[in-house]
C-alpha cells in the first residue's frame, strides 16, 4: 500500500522482459554440465579485478546509486535432514537445476564482495572452483562483509541451485539462508586437509573462553559466539559452563538473537542465587521481543535480588511505559516526533490494541472487527512495525541509494526500500524463529510453502515466502504523516507513495473499502489506526489500500487493486460500475467547463462555477451519503477558500457545507433563526485531508455570524485532524494559529489554504 509500483514505466519494463529472456535462454541449458567454465586461475583473477573495482567505488561519494534486486521464479527451501543428503562435487553440477537429496562441501579461497548479493570464490575438495552468491545477508551497518565471509572458511550448501548468473558466467546461489552454514574448524566433516595445523581440538575450554573474549572486546560477535560455544564442548565444570554461556547471552544479545540470549540468560546453576548479570539480559531480551510484561517479571525479580543495581531501575521504568502503551494507548506523542526526527526513525513504543479484534471476514479471510460502539476519532490501533526499512535520500550527503526490486515471475517493479525489508524480515526471522509465526501467518495468496519450520537445530526461513508476504501486506511510510500533510502541492508531486516502507502485522489484516470506516497515519516506524466514523460494535474495520481519486472509473480502481488479487464491492465503485458511460463524459465535460470558470482571464466566474456544481449534482444518482461524489468536494472546496477571501461569511458557511455532503457527511444543520440550535454530525463521511480545512473554514465563519457554534465546529476540525494526522496534539500549531489570525486579525484564511494547499 502506497509503494511506488513502477511496473508501467517503459524504461524499467524493457529492462525486465530483458531479464525474462535471460531467464528463458538459460532454462534451455536445463540439466547439462557446462563445458566453458573458467579455471580456478581465471575465476579468482576475474574476482580479484571486480573486487579492487569495487573498493575503489565505494570510497567514492558523489554519485547516486540505482541498486537493482532481482526476484526470479520460486523454489522451496531444502528440508531435507543433512544426515540423508549425499555429498556432491562441483564437476557434477547441472546447470539450471536444484540438486535435491546432495550437498556440496567448499572452502573460501577468495575476499568476499558485496553486491546484490555477498558473493566469493569457493573451492571443494578436488582444488575444483565456483563463485557462490549468498543473498539475504545482513547490511553493512550491522554485519561487515569480511565477518560473514572469511579466508579459509568452511560452508555446506544444501541442495544446491547451480544456474548461470547475469554476466553469463557459472554460479552457486543461494536465496534461503537456512540452506547454508559455516562449520567450525573442528566439526567432523571437515576434510582433514582443510584444518588448521594448530586447531581448536588442541585449545581447552579456558583458552577458546578467553578467544570469545577477545572477539567479543573487538566487536567481532559471530566470532565471540563462535569460540564460546567451542569452548562449552570442552568445559568440565558446571559453573564454568555458566559463565561462557552468560557470555554467549551477551554476545548474542549485541548480535539480535535474542531467543538464543535468553535461553543462555535463564540457565542458572541449580540451588544458587539468580546471576544478576544473567536476570538483567533475560529481561532485555523479552524487552526486544516485545513481551514487555515478561521483561518486567525478570527485572522486579532482579531487584528483589539485587535492590542497588541501578540500570535495573532504569529498565523498570522503561517497560512500565512500554506497558501502559500497551494496556492503555497511552502515548507521548511529542516525544515520538522527537524521536522521529532520527534517521532512521525508529521509535521505542509498545503496540497497542484497541478496542478490535481479528476475526473471519466474509469472502475476505480475516479482518479486524470492533468490540464495542467506537467513536469517530478513537485510537483503534497504534502499531510498531514488525520490520521497516527507512529510504534515506541523501539529504546533506554527496552520494545516495535508489532500490528496485524487479519481481521476473509476476512481472512487478517496485521502487523503495522492499528489498531491504526483505533481507530485514528474514534475518530477523532467522535469527528468532519464535516471532516467525507472527509473521507467516499473514495472506501470501496462492503461495504453497514447507510445513517444516526447523531442521537440523536450525529455523527454516523461505525467503520466496517472505517476498510474497511483503510483497501484499507491505505498507508504504512518510517519516510521518503529519510532515506529509504540510507539504506543498509542488513537494508533494509524486509524493503519493513512499520509498520507505514496513511490514505492520495487525493493521495488515485490516481489509479495504474505497468508502472507509478508518485512517492510518504514522509517526515512524508506528502506524495509528483511527476510526473515521462512529463504528458499530461487531462491525469491520475498512481503510483504503489505494486512495480514491477525484476522476476515478471503476476500471481504473480495479487496476490499483490488482497485487491484491479481489475486485473492490463497496459502495462506491459499484456507484463508478453501473454509471453509463454517456454520464460519465458529460460530467467530464461539465468538469473542464467548471475548470474554465474558475481560471477565466476575468477573474473566476463563481456564480457560474456555481450553477456548473449544480449541473455535475445530476449526473450521480445515488445520494452522496451512500456513495461518496468525489467530483463535487474539490471544487466546492475551492469556492469556499474564494468566498472567504471576499469575507461572503455566509457564502463560505454554504460551499462548506457542500464540501462535506458530497463526501458523505450527513449533518443536521442549526435553526438559522435559533441563537442556540447547535448541529448533529450524524454520519461521518470520507475522510479527505482537506476536510480538516473545511471544519476550521466553519469555525472562523461561525465566529462572525453564529458564534454559539464555534466551539462545536472547532471540536470537529480538530476529530477530523486527529482521524488524519493519527494525534491532535498538534493541531494549534498550524490550523489552529491560522484560525485564531483569522479571527483576531482578519487573515485571509482562504489565500492562507490556497498558499498552504495540500
Amino acid at each position: 500500500m502506497e509503494v511506488e509500483d513502477v511496473s508501467h514505466v517503459r524504461q524499467w519494463f524493457e529492462m525486465l522482459q530483458k531479464q525474462k529472456e535471460k531467464h528463458q535462454n538459460a532454462g534451455k541449458r536445463q540439466g547439462k554440465r557446462p563445458k566453458d567454465r573458467k579455471s580456478r586461475g581465471q575465476l579468482i583473477q576475474q574476482h580479484m579485478v571486480q573486487y579492487a573495482s569495487m573498493k575503489m567505488m565505494s570510497q567514492r561519494n558523489d554519485e547516486h546509486l540505482i541498486h537493482q534486486s532481482w526476484v526470479g521464479p520460486p523454489y522451496l527451501p531444502s528440508v531435507a535432514p543433512l544426515e540423508d543428503l549425499k555429498k556432491l562435487y562441483l564437476k557434477d553440477l547441472q546447470l539450471e537445476t536444484h540438486h535435491r537429496g546432495h550437498y556440496v562441501l567448499l572452502r573460501t579461497v577468495s575476499p568476499p564482495l558485496r553486491m546484490t548479493a555477498v558473493t566469493t570464490v569457493m573451492e571443494d575438495e578436488t582444488d575444483d572452483v565456483v563463485m557462490l552468491h549468498l543473498y539475504q545477508q545482513q547490511d553493512e551497518e550491522h554485519r561487515q562483509v569480511e565477518d560473514i565471509i572469511q579466508l579459509k572458511d568452511v560452508c555446506l550448501v544444501k541442495e544446491p541451485y547451480f544456474k548461470i548468473m547475469n554476466d553469463g558466467g557459472y554460479g552457486l546461489r543461494v536465496d534461503h539462508i537456512s540452506d547454508f552454514f559455516w562449520l567450525s574448524k573442528d566439526d567432523d566433516r571437515v576434510p582433514l586437509g582443510w584444518r588448521d595445523q594448530i586447531t581448536e581440538i588442541e585449545k581447552d575450554a579456558k583458552d577458546l573462553k578467553n578467544d570469545g573474549n577477545t572477539a567479543l572486546r573487538a566487536g567481532r560477535l559471530s566470532a565471540a559466539v563462535h569460540c564460546y560455544t567451542s569452548a562449552l564442548r570442552y568445559s568440565a565444570s558446571t559453573e564454568d559452563t555458566f559463565i561462557i554461556k552468560l557470555d554467549r547471552s551477551l554476545a548474542n544479545l549485541k548480535l539480535r538473537c535474542y531467543d538464543k540470549a535468553l535461553k543462555d540468560a535463564v540457565e542458572f546453576p541449580p540451588g544458587d542465587k539468580p546471576s544478576e548479570k544473567g536476570l538483567y539480559r533475560a529481561a532485555r531480551c523479552l524487552y526486544e521481543l516485545g513481551r514487555f510484561q515478561e521483561s518486567l517479571d525478570a527485572v522486579t525479580s532482579l531487584l528483589a535480588h539485587y535492590p542497588n543495581n541501578g540500570e535495573a531501575k532504569k529498565e523498570t521504568l522503561r517497560v512500565e511505559r512500554r506497558l501502559r502503551e500497551q494496556e492503555h494507548g497511552d502515548y507521548d506523542f511529542h516525544a515520538m516526533y522527537g524521536a522521529a526526527k532520527n534517521t532512521p526513525p525508529c521509535l521505542d513504543h509498545a503496540t497497542y490494541v484497541g478496542p478490535v479484534t481479528i476475526k473471519a471476514s466474509n469472502g475476505r479471510g480475516r479482518g479486524l472487527f470492533t468490540t464495542r460502539d467506537v467513536v469517530a476519532g478513537e485510537l483503534l490501533l497504534c502499531e510498531k512495525a514488525f520490520s521497516y526499512c527507512y529510504a534515506d535520500t541523501g539529504e546533506g550527503k554527496a552520494s545516495s541509494k535508489t532500490s528496485i526490486l524487479m519481481n521476473t515471475h509476476t512481472d512487478r517493479m517496485v521502487m523503495g526500500t522492499q528489498p531491504d525489508l526483505i533481507t530485514a524480515t528474514v534475518q530477523k526471522m532467522y535469527r528468532n524463529p519464535s516471532l516467525m509465526p507472527t509473521f507467516i501467518s499473514l495472506y501470501h495468496g496462492d503461495y504453497k510453502p514447507v510445513k517444516e519450520t526447523e531442521m537440523d537445530g536450525a529455523p527454516i526461513v523461505d525467503t520466496f515466502l517472505v517476498d510474497r508476504i511483503i510483497s501484499i501486506n507491505v505498507f508504504g511510510c512518510p517519516r510521518t504523516t503529519r510532515e506529509n500533510h504540510f507539504a506543498s502541492h509542488e513537494q508533494q508531486k509524486g509524493e503519493k507513495t513512499y520509498h520507505s516502507c514496513g511490514i505492520f502485522v495487525t493493521a495488515s489484516v485490516i481489509n479495504h473499502s474505497c468508502f472507509n470506516n478508518a485512517r492510518r497515519s504514522f509517526i515512524g516506524d508506528m502506524q495509528l489506526v483511527r476510526a473515521a466514523r462512529n463504528i458499530a460494535a461487531g462491525a469491520e474495520v475498512f481503510f483504503w489500500y489505494a486512495i480514491p481519486e477525484t476522476n476515478r472509473t471503476w476500471e481504473k480502481m480495479q487496476e490499483k487493486l490488482q497485487n491484491w488479487g479481489f475486485q473492490c464491492t463497496c459502495v462506491m465503485c459499484q456507484e463508478d460500475k453501473k454509471t453509463p458511460k454517456k454520464v460519465f463524459k458529460k460530467r467530464t465535460a461539465l468538469l473542464e467547463d467548471l475548470k474554465a470558470a474558475f481560471q477565466s482571464s476575468t477573474g473566476a466566474d463563481l456564480p457560474k462555477a456555481e450553477r456548473l456544481l449544480a449541473a455535475i449534482e445530476k449526473t450521480h444518482s445515488t445520494p452522496a451519503e451512500k456513495a461518496p461524489r468525489l467530483s463535487l468536494w474539490d471544487p466546492y472546496l475551492l469556492l469556499t477558500h474564494m468566498y472567504s477571501s471576499q469575507n461572503k461569511q455566509d457564502k463560505v458557511i454554504q460551499t462548506a457545507w457542500k464540501v462535506l455532503a458530497s463526501l458523505g457527511f450527513v449533518i443536521k444543520r442549526p435553526d438559522p433563526q435559533s441563537s442556540t440550535s447547535l448541529f448533529e454530525v450524524e454520519q461521518w463521511g470520507l475522510m479527505e485531508d482537506h476536510v480538516v480545512e473545511t471544519w476550521v473554514h466553519l469555525w472562523t465563519a461561525y465566529a462572525q455570524l453564529a458564534p454559539h457554534l464555534c466551539k462545536q465546529a472547532e471540536e470537529c476540525a480538530r476529530t477530523a485532524y486527529k482521524i488524519c494526522i493519527g494525534e491532535d496534539g498538534t493541531f494549534d500549531d498550524k490550523y489552529g494559529k491560522l484560525a485564531q489570525q483569522a479571527m483576531s486579525k482578519g487573515l485571509d484564511l482562504g489565500h492562507a489554504f490556497r498558499e498552504m494547499r495540500l
